[in-house]
């Protein structure tokens, strides 16, 4: 396997390649579909599998529907986010620290960009895999951020964190949340599965096992 990551935005997507395939984890916001379909053709490729969405929020899956419109891969997501997908929504939950920034400027992005519904073609659950895609991953529920987050484990290896984890310096995500006191939860779930390396959603440089494990189950205040 190798993983590709594409600045999409605000953020970035990961786009696995496999000889019988590729899969994306997380499309940036609305218009960033290009920077995936370049990739693709940089690769020669166009078996783009499946499209899987961590969780409900504007810079994860704004590029969604646009990216299954033209390559045909499905959308996937947790059972517990798939109604914000379907209606367009970005539930931010409440704001700590430099959080509130993000609430001030999402309905600004949100006249100028408009975020597209992205109604998801199949959900998983916490413990359910994508094997059936040929993606040998697990699903794991990471709630807090939003309703539905969750975390993908590849091989029992490779883990894709998303917004649980924050980065310089690495921590339980603390700037935005539906429900904070999930969050430790969530951590603590994602530690006891052991990856040895940890891809978290705006930084390119992965984590270490070692290094999420250290990590303290407190969101900042």
């Amino acid at each position: 396997m190798n993983i590709h990551i594409l600045p999409t935005g605000f953020g970035l997507s990961f786009l696995l390649e496999y000889p019988h395939g590729l899969y994306l984890i997380d499309t940036g916001h609305p218009g960033q579909q290009g920077a995936v379909l370049e990739k693709m053709r940089a690769l020669g490729r166009s078996d783009l599998r499946l499209i899987w969405i961590t969780h409900a929020h504007y810079d994860h899956y704004g590029s969604a529907a646009a990216l299954r419109r033209l390559t045909g891969a499905p959308i996937g997501v947790h059972p517990a986010d798939a109604p914000h997908l379907a209606a367009g929504r970005s539930p931010l939950g409440t704001a700590r620290r430099h959080g509130w920034v993000f609430r001030l400027v999402m309905p600004l992005l949100n006249r100028l960009w408009p975020l597209p519904p992205a109604a998801p073609d199949f959900t998983r659950g916490d413990g359910e895999t994508l094997a059936e895609f040929g993606l040998q991953a697990a699903v794991l529920h990471t709630p807090g951020h939003t309703p539905g987050h969750t975390c993908l484990l590849l091989d029992g290896a490779v883990a894709f964190a998303a917004d649980l984890i924050s980065r310089a310096p690495a921590r339980l995500q603390d700037l935005l949340a539906t429900g904070w006191e999930q969050l430790p939860g969530s951590l603590a779930r994602l530690q006891a599965a052991r990856p040895e390396w940890v891809y978290t959603g705006h930084s390119r440089r992965p984590l270490a096992g070692s290094e999420l494990q250290s990590l303290a189950p407190r969101p900042g205040r």
